[in-house]
């Protein structure tokens, strides 16, 4: 969605975890997570073992709940800058159903993006985030307008169509399939 931005992510291990739990906690997103997965964020030498079944199932429980979070909560401060670094002005105004003009305004956060706009723009982060690993930039902006057997030929972009909703059957059907394309779970459904 924007919030760690650089190197992609190839160790999911503590440290990791640690950086992405402070990246979100700064913009208000799981504010309980660093104390709940501490176990699992220690560094190697302060890590205890293997946790036991009952301590397995709270931190998946505590990452179920991180995950809903991100779902529910735009971030705003880095949703713009990391949605135009992928597809740039020319591109990123058509599925958000805006003109390129108000695009920049709100970008710049001066006024404030429109709830329905920024709804939409959060939809757009997750559905990118689900392909996080799979392509750079370029490839991301390809998968948008590509036909795909799974939306009975039309593109990605042709799917959401111009008035779309972030509940709308078909940003949830893109959320699945831009998953699929790593194996990860969905973070949008």
């Amino acid at each position: 969605m924007g919030e760690r931005v650089g190197a992609p992510i190839t160790d999911f291990g503590g440290a990791t975890v640690r950086q992405l739990v402070q990246a979100l906690q700064q913009h208000g997103i799981g504010a309980a997570a660093g104390l709940a997965l501490a176990p699992v964020t220690r560094p190697c030498a302060q890590a205890a073992a293997l946790p036991d079944a009952a301590s397995h199932q709270h931190l998946q429980a505590t990452l179920q709940r991180l995950h809903e979070a991100l779902e529910a909560s735009a971030t705003p401060a880095v949703e713009w800058s990391a949605r135009r670094r992928v597809f740039g002005d020319e591109v990123l105004n058509t599925p958000l159903g805006l003109a390129r003009s108000a695009m920049r305004r709100y970008a710049g956060a001066d006024p404030a993006t429109p709830d329905p706009v920024a709804d939409r723009r959060h939809r757009l982060a997750l559905v990118v985030a689900g392909q996080a690993g799979a392509g750079n930039h370029h490839g991301i902006r390809r998968w948008f307008e590509r036909p795909r057997a799974q939306l009975q030929g039309r593109s990605p972009r042709q799917a959401l169509g111009d008035a779309w909703s972030p509940d709308d059957a078909a940003a949830h059907q893109l959320g699945r399939l831009a998953a699929a394309l790593t194996g990860a779970p969905a973070l949008v459904t």
